[in-house]
């Protein structure tokens, strides 16, 4: 419900109750009136009755008495009149009058004795009346007898409903006439303010800071309406200065990328340079050596050989250069990882063989599948598990687990799921810290003429490309642990209908 609709219920339900209790208040204050109004009237009566009918007792005159009050009692208000008198237990009444007289000769009785006026509302043949007693006396001032008049109500009861209706026509009127009043100002001083304030509101929550609320007026939704002005102009203020920050970072950005490029190439270019240079020297060599020896047979098909081996040699470093250059997208396949483990053992089971090294194997039951490449997955596994083997030159043991775990990817403490984590755990040689933080590094390798450096580098970026990572742990003469986590294959979950 909006809020002028709710402020107009309550300010009419407050009015309503408001000119209701006046009216209530009104009509008893009315009805009090016209009843002693009428009391006035027929006490007024009543003692000039009075004068007369004591008169007429001394003159014993019933004829007159009874014509009298007949004469009383023709006006429709007045019901009529009793009299009795005591001394001849006379009881005179007006024709009007019919029966049920005891009551009235106990008021009269009552007020001879106390010599004082006795006055009653109540009903006379369950007709509404006010009753008015009176003693009467002789000349020595003596009760002889007295007499009451009874006065209809029922005219009072008829007036007070006339102004019943009168009083409840002019509430209609008046809590209409408020009630419009009421809803006609809400609706301009509240309700049309608020609904630009809401369309403003509503304006800047899509992104509109232009937007500005005119309220021309001096109450406190104008302040409001001016303090939502102020902090548009700010929140424009404030995106300019974002948008303007952000240009600004996006530009240093691109120059970072830029230099990061040129820093790579050059890296690129001088580790190529490097792996390149030696076996090309080593080819220059031999090609001048047969040249001045060219009847040698046998020398000439050594070097010729050599030559042969340092072309393979070079051609393999273009080729794991451009592997890490051009990284393809991996194929997405659903991958048993405990099997191509199996498969990747098998191509190394010669050189595990020939370096004496002991293989220890545990793999969880039940695991979940891996969504991946399996060519770049058995790239990296044969990349890790032939370094392990070569770190142990004079044997060892190669430890081999897969187990699942739930975790966050890289510290990240929200959004955990479900990682397949393969380790492999050598007892070689170990390598220093500086060695760990560098691994990765393009070019980086510690095997001098055996590595080109690029290994681990490709590793690394097929795991990440498959939204895992490898974390790295090594000792000096204790062996190193390299643990792949791969996120474990969910199935989406279709609700039925």
């Amino acid at each position: 419900m909006r809020l002028g609709t709710k402020l107009t219920l309550y300010l009419s339900l407050i009015i309503i109750l408001v000119l209701s209790g006046y009216g209530y208040f009104h009509i008893l204050s009315r009805r009090d009136i016209l009843i002693r109004k009428m009391k006035v009237e027929v006490k007024s009566i009543a003692w000039t009755l009075k004068v007369a009918l004591e008169k007429a007792v001394l003159q014993k005159d019933v004829i007159f008495i009874q014509e009298l009050i007949d004469s009383v009692s023709e006006p429709r208000q007045t019901l009529g009149v009793f009299v009795y008198l005591q001394d001849k237990e006379l009881l005179l009444h007006s024709n009007s009058l019919e029966g049920d007289f005891d009551s009235f000769v106990t008021l009269i009785r009552k007020s001879t004795q106390e010599d004082l006026p006795q006055e009653e509302i109540g009903t006379y043949r369950k007709i509404p009346i006010f009753s008015y007693t009176l003693p009467l006396k002789n000349k020595k001032g003596k009760a002889v007898g007295g007499f009451s008049i009874l006065q209809h109500t029922s005219f009072v009861e008829d007036d007070i409903r006339k102004a019943e209706w009168g009083i409840f026509i002019t509430l209609l009127i008046l809590i209409g006439g408020t009630v419009t009043l009421i809803l006609l100002s809400t609706r301009k001083w509240i309700s049309q303010p608020i609904s630009q304030l809401m369309g403003g509101i509503a304006n800047l929550a899509k992104g509109n800071l232009n937007t500005k609320i005119d309220l021309k007026r001096k109450d406190e939704l104008s302040e409001l309406a001016q303090a939502f002005n102020q902090m548009a102009d700010e929140l424009k203020k404030a995106q300019n200065r974002i948008i303007k920050e952000a240009e600004t970072k996006l530009e240093l950005e691109r120059n970072l990328r830029q230099s990061e490029k040129l820093a790579t190439i050059g890296q690129l270019a001088s580790g190529l340079a490097h792996e390149i240079g030696t076996p090309l020297n080593i080819i220059s060599g031999r090609v001048e050596l047969t040249k001045r020896r060219p009847e040698e047979k046998e020398g000439v098909q050594k070097n010729l050989d050599i030559i042969a081996q340092q072309t393979e040699r070079i051609t393999k470093i273009i080729q794991q250069l451009l592997g890490f250059i051009r990284k393809k997208k991996p194929e997405q396949k659903n991958l048993n990882i405990p099997n191509l483990l199996e498969t990747t053992l098998d191509f190394l089971d010669l050189e595990i063989q020939k370096q004496k090294i002991k293989v220890e194997k545990e793999i969880r039951e039940d695991l979940p599948p891996v969504m991946g490449d399996p060519d770049q997955l058995q790239q990296v596994f044969l990349n890790l598990i032939l370094n392990a083997v070569q770190s142990m030159p004079e044997g060892g043991i190669l430890r081999l687990s897969v187990s699942s775990k739930w975790i966050s990817k890289e510290g990240i403490e929200d959004d955990q799921r479900e990682y397949v984590v393969l380790s492999v755990v050598d007892t070689g040689i170990g390598m220093e810290k500086e060695v760990v933080e560098n691994i990765f590094n393009p070019f980086f390798t510690t095997k001098e003429d055996k590595g080109t450096g690029l290994g681990l580098t490709v590793s690394q970026g097929i795991v990440q490309d498959h939204e895992g990572w490898i974390e790295v742990k090594s000792e000096i003469r204790k062996g190193s642990i390299f643990k792949i986590y791969l996120p474990a294959f969910q199935p989406e979950v279709k609700n039925g209908g």
